[in-house]
């Protein structure tokens, strides 16, 4: 009972398998704007927790609002990738247990950031709030047409502007704006496709996103990742011409270029192309960061 309860706690409700796209945000965010490694690595590490928190809070929530309750039939999808999925409705966790987890690691986070804030000043926090305020903002958007722009937030321009509050004298509009694509391939592209594969049985609860739209509509999926890929691809050249990247994190590209021609997988729920789809999310920021060092 004991190493089930500590597996809840420790493996499954994090969900860690998205840590690489929380660090990344936040040392791109910290290379940008020249910060020093101690603090910038503490913030890196916050931003894990963080991480943690939302996802153990989606998991409370999604059971709040009905995804994830009733026969398995009726409920979210699992996931390969997700092993938080459907772990109240099997009896892994009470909804309680993962509200207290999620606070739990929102308060190591929390405790994180104190230390970086000793290091590179007060600023830290405010895009520190901002971020955790995505996690329920993200699960009220789902019965809005907002998760998407939340989870985008989140990942994306916010954690790179807590990346690069760890310097002295951040450009926060920069800092955003270098935030904007990797917001768009994990708050669209990636959620798009994990809002998709659960539209059948959670648009009649009230499930309202851009994948459940597309299942309405019954679009092909393929038509709405082409617009986003073409959106993703559009903003980074923006960036590259802007200067605010370099050219040479252009070769990112293979990224949302390599999720679109998978949608076929995608579309067939294939375990296979779904994880492949999921490294070349996380492909995207890591080209960038890797960029962004080299030139």
């Amino acid at each position: 009972m004991l190493a089930t309860k500590a597996n809840a706690y420790f493996v499954r409700l994090p969900r860690w398998f998205g840590t690489p796209a929380a660090v990344l945000a936040v040392l791109l965010g910290g290379f940008i704007a020249g910060a020093d490694p101690l603090p910038l690595s503490l913030a890196a590490v916050a931003s894990t927790f963080m991480m943690a928190y939302a996802h153990s809070w989606n998991t409370f929530h999604d059971w709040v609002t009905g995804f994830d309750q009733g026969p398995v039939e009726q409920r979210s999808h699992e996931k390969p990738y997700t092993l938080g999925q459907n772990l109240v409705a099997k009896g892994g966790v009470s909804h309680r247990e993962a509200l207290y987890v999620a606070l739990a690691y929102l308060a190591i986070s929390a405790g994180l950031t104190g230390a970086v804030s000793a290091l590179a000043g007060p600023w830290i926090w405010l895009p520190w709030g901002l971020v955790a305020m995505c996690a329920p903002l993200y699960s009220w958007g789902k019965l809005h047409y907002l998760c998407e722009l939340f989870l985008g937030l989140g990942f994306g321009p916010l954690a790179v502007v807590f990346g690069a509050a760890v310097s002295e004298a951040p450009n926060w509009g920069q800092a955003f704006a270098v935030g904007i694509p990797l917001g768009l391939i994990f708050g669209y592209m990636a959620e798009t496709v994990d809002q998709w594969w659960d539209a059948d049985v959670n648009v009649p609860k009230g499930l309202r996103n851009i994948g459940a739209l597309t299942w309405r509509l019954h679009l092909p999926l393929v038509v709405t990742m082409c617009f986003i890929s073409m959106t993703i691809m559009i903003s980074h050249i923006a960036l590259a011409v802007a200067d605010l990247l370099t050219p040479w994190s252009l070769l990112a590209f293979i990224s949302p270029v390599g999720i679109f021609f998978l949608t076929p997988w995608f579309e067939r729920r294939n375990t296979r192309g779904i994880m492949l789809g999921l490294l070349l999310v996380l492909c995207y920021p890591l080209i960038i960061v890797l960029a962004e060092v080299l030139s």
